[in-house]
């Protein structure tokens, strides 16, 4: 896996959304993104079902289910990389380091819970990565646009 650099040069935002934290809030958000990568629906797809298992988590654990809020979305494109943001106020918490490993030898009825999306994310983004910077927590994801 490449590492993204820390700053991309030469981007182009492609989506700027500030979602309020509801479940139901996340369709409306994944027509943009649809809409924002129209060509590339390979891409459309994988952001999504990133973006829903880490919206999912932040209302649920981060916010504790406080539809007040908000989380803020914004892509970005260079001409080697997607860079998804996701900006939230919740406690500090990095999934990819925090979350559990998920049993993925084990039956399911067996697996614990957790861990699962956040496999997920790792595995079909490119390069993950958490910070908190005082004012709540940001998640970067990249994926290569090479096809």
């Amino acid at each position: 896996m490449s590492r993204a650099p820390l700053q991309l040069k030469h981007t182009t935002r492609l989506l700027d959304y500030r979602l309020a934290s509801r479940v139901e809030e996340i369709a409306p958000l994944a027509e943009a993104v649809s809409r924002a990568l129209a060509q590339r629906p390979d891409l459309a797809f994988a952001v999504n079902l990133c973006l829903e298992e880490l919206i999912t988590n932040i209302i649920q654990h981060g916010l504790q289910g406080a539809p007040d809020r908000f989380i803020h979305i914004r892509m970005s494109r260079s001409d080697e990389w997607l860079e998804i943001k996701l900006k939230d106020d919740a406690p500090p918490f990095d999934p990819f380091e925090q979350a559990p490993e998920p049993s993925l030898d084990a039956e399911v009825e067996e697996r614990p819970m957790g861990g699962l999306g956040v496999h997920l994310v790792k595995n079909m983004m490119d390069d993950v990565r958490a910070f908190y910077d005082g004012s709540g927590n940001l998640i970067v994801l990249f994926k290569t646009l090479k096809r």
